[in-house]
């Protein structure tokens, strides 16, 4: 591969991930790190990455945000595994609260533990349960966001202070180090309320969203009880995250 080919390829995995870690990208590209420093190093001149500590951001210019509908097509065998074991985890008489993500699209649909109380910010996932007679489904309200399907902003957050769930089950943009993070300060934030209001959470995340940095952090990596990925999760993060992390395989 030439450099030329081989630095288009490193500025696409970054602009697809936002961030990534050096030891992650060599792999992607068959390359040494020394070979990918220098690489980001050019980059960098030209205004398209920045170098971070073990990794860099890409900072060139943006695709259009990706719907709902677009994310959900993406990885879908690894997201509808996930949401199989997170959904198993669900029991009759439970409150649960689910956000937004994609990934969690695929776990609601696979819940069937009934009655059961849903609190959701998500008009997509609501929907799902709009019609069930053993569901007690409550929406919460606020500005919608666009292209996601979403409630977030001041009125979602104290509408979620009030209440209490069992089990969370949320996903996010990407962890980084062992930090967590979301694409829009808005969303990150009823995320953050979420965490304060249920006595168990599960992040969802299927294995490319890690090593990817995003504007918002949510949590950190031992605020939550549990983080569920698929099998293409590299050896460095099983041994990061260890118990705290559910491998599935997928269908």
């Amino acid at each position: 591969m030439l450099i030329l080919e081989r630095q288009e390829r490193l500025l696409d995995i970054l602009r697809e991930r936002g961030s990534w870690d050096l030891e992650s990208l060599g792999e992607a590209l068959g390359v040494s790190a020394s070979t990918v420093r220098r690489d980001l190093d050019s980059l960098e001149e030209r205004g398209l990455v920045e170098r971070t500590h073990g990794g860099a951001v890409y900072r060139g210019p943006r695709p259009h945000p990706v719907s709902f509908d677009e994310r959900k097509d993406q990885q879908v065998e690894s997201k509808q595994a996930i949401g199989k074991y997170a959904a198993a985890m669900v029991e009759p008489g439970m409150t649960v609260l689910l956000d937004g993500g994609s990934t969690v699209f695929y776990a609601a649909e696979q819940i069937t533990a009934r009655p059961l109380q849903v609190v959701t910010n998500s008009l997509t996932i609501a929907t799902l349960f709009a019609n069930d007679e053993q569901v007690d489904l409550i929406l919460i309200g606020g500005a919608l966001y666009p292209r996601t399907g979403v409630m977030v902003g001041p009125i979602a957050t104290g509408c979620l202070n009030d209440l209490h769930a069992d089990l969370l089950l949320f996903s996010v943009a990407g962890i980084f180090d062992d930090d967590a993070f979301n694409l829009n300060i808005d969303q990150a934030e009823v995320e953050r309320v979420m965490l304060k209001q249920a006595a168990r959470s599960v992040m969802l995340m299927d294995s490319t969203k890690f090593g990817r940095k995003s504007l918002a952090r949510v949590c950190h990596g031992e605020d939550v009880e549990l983080i569920v990925t698929d099998g293409g999760l590299s050896e460095k993060w099983r041994r990061r995250f260890g118990d705290r992390l559910m491998v599935v395989e997928e269908f």
